[in-house]
């Protein structure tokens, strides 16, 4: 059930940082990545289901940090598959105390478009000894990016390895519907803030409402991220999503502390 532990999160990972190449290189080079693990809840009943995994980055100054401005660096210096590699063995590490708990991963839609980039992340989980079919891909649609001419082989393949693939952020960027049909997702994340849109604004309420419907009706999954309140929980129960994430049910935790929450059932 739905635990009360509370977030080890400090101050320091919400605050902005500018990003180093430097720290970037450390990161990747020796392990400068820690993940925290955000829980995932079934609607049905509320147990625990699955886990995003969410990387902090170790600075120096600010001790962990949220990696996005380092991800944004990334993506430009070309070096956003090896941060990836990195995390993925970071996250599989500690995941293997999980039992089998479904957990998520970030990708960049950029890595798509390496048709090597499947064997090389199934190879950077396969090391730990886990199968990739313990592991969810999330591809963010908040960047203004259209999917490239090797998307689709490169979604497949990793397919092909077991890896379950996710649109994440659902609503806040270029969200098209046909990918739902065109691409082989199998959840959808539906992004906080065309949840609060829909509470308010009838278009967005009926946006939402069909989303739903046609993921369900092509058989994927439907997570909502960002429930911060009892209003968007509620609305979320009317819609008949699978899953729920959010601070209003659990705060992102360090390893140790996940694993004590997945300890109690």
């Amino acid at each position: 059930m739905i635990s009360n532990l509370q977030s080890t999160e400090t101050d320091a990972t919400r605050r902005p940082t500018p990003a180093s190449a430097s720290l970037l290189e450390a990161a990747i080079e020796r392990g400068g990545l820690h993940p925290f693990f955000h829980a995932k809840f079934s609607l049905h009943d509320r147990k625990l289901v699955g886990a995003e995994a969410l990387a902090r980055i170790a600075t120096p100054q600010s001790g962990l940090v949220s990696p996005a401005a380092y991800v944004e660096l990334a993506e430009r210096s070309e070096r956003i598959d090896a941060l990836t590699y990195v995390m993925a063995r970071a996250v599989a590490a500690h995941a293997a105390g999980f039992n089998g708990l479904p957990c998520s991963i970030n990708i960049s839609p950029m890595s798509l478009e390496r048709p090597a980039f499947a064997d090389k992340v199934a190879q950077a989980i396969g090391d730990s000894g886990l199968d990739c079919k313990q592991f969810v891909l999330e591809v963010t649609e908040s960047r203004v990016l259209e999917y490239g001419a090797n998307a689709f082989r490169t979604m497949t393949a990793l397919r092909a390895h077991g890896f379950g693939l996710a649109i994440d952020d659902f609503g806040a960027g270029p969200s098209n519907i046909d990918r739902l049909r065109n691409y082989p997702f199998t959840e959808v994340k539906i992004d906080p803030a065309f949840t609060r849109l829909a509470m308010s604004e009838p278009y967005a309420k009926a946006a939402l409402v069909s989303c739903v419907r046609l993921a369900h009706d092509h058989g994927l999954g439907v997570v909502a991220e960002g429930i911060e309140t009892q209003e968007m929980l509620d609305l979320m129960t009317w819609l008949k999503v699978d899953q729920l994430q959010g601070f209003l049910l659990s705060r992102p935790m360090q390893p140790a502390d996940f694993k004590g929450m997945l300890q109690q059932g």
